[in-house]
């Protein structure tokens, strides 16, 4: 199992983010992944660094660590401007971008304030949600192919595909995921943990590369140890990559070499 990182630009400010994100990288950290949010208030924070400018920063300022976004959200832009901003990203990187995109969260819900004070119009019905992700997957496939979208032409084209996995909560999602995409990811604590990942497995077509499964969890000076319980459990599922969380401003005392 792979240990990541992810430092939130809600509380870390540029450039305390590029210090925490060299630190992890010199310390062995796989991918460090950024967060797709419009305010700081709703990450516990005052200020916000946009997800994309941020990613390109640290693709340009990085060398080896893989530099991820967890999770795009397929709401807070255009799907074909969420694709191209990928591709500019993995080519900047020279192929190390991770994209893990989301499907947005309900309009009622805490985040859903961000996007309502800007203007941007969530849908409330969760299938409509989960379709926007496959519009995304559509409009980058064709994107990404040849940079020709509906007869125009010159779109950015990555010279890889980069890995993309898919924020999950539900079998659904976990279903378009895993028939559509490398991978998911799913929150530590979230009550149908196992079944979510089982069912996602279970629906992953044959003759695909097998299913990336990431999960992300806070950072705890437990979660450190390779023997912990915790890291246990994840190498008994099988867990590909395990994402360390500091929500707090990012501390440098506490990036310590992978174990």
């Amino acid at each position: 199992m792979k240990l990541d990182v992810q430092f939130n630009s809600g509380t870390t400010p540029w450039p305390h983010m590029l210090d925490a994100v060299l630190a992890a990288e010199h310390h062995g950290y796989g991918v460090a992944w950024v967060v797709d949010h419009l305010s700081g208030q709703v990450m516990r924070g005052d200020r916000m660094l946009e997800c994309f400018t941020l990613t390109g920063a640290l693709a340009a300022t990085t060398t080896s660590i893989g530099i991820g976004t967890l999770v795009a959200n397929v709401w807070n832009r255009p799907v074909g401007v969420l694709a191209a901003a990928a591709a500019s990203a993995q080519l900047i990187s020279g192929g190390r971008l991770w994209l893990g995109i989301g499907a947005g969260a309900s309009p009622n819900s805490t985040f859903g304030a961000e996007h309502a004070a800007v203007g941007i119009t969530l849908d409330p019905d969760i299938a409509a949600r989960h379709q926007r992700v496959r519009d995304f997957l559509a409009v980058a496939r064709d994107m990404w192919t040849d940079g020709v979208v509906n007869g125009v032409t010159g779109f950015p084209v990555p010279a890889t595909t980069p890995p993309i996995i898919v924020g999950v909560n539900s079998v659904a999602l976990a279903t378009v995921a895993a028939t559509e995409t490398d991978g998911i990811n799913i929150r530590w604590n979230h009550p149908r943990f196992e079944a979510i990942i089982d069912a996602a497995r279970a629906a992953r077509p044959a003759g695909m590369q097998p299913l990336l499964v990431t999960t992300w969890e806070p950072w705890s000076e437990s979660l450190m140890d390779a023997d912990s319980p915790q890291r246990r459990l994840y190498q008994r599922l099988e867990i590909d990559r395990l994402i360390v969380v500091h929500f707090d401003p990012a501390d440098l005392s506490l990036i310590s070499p992978v174990a």
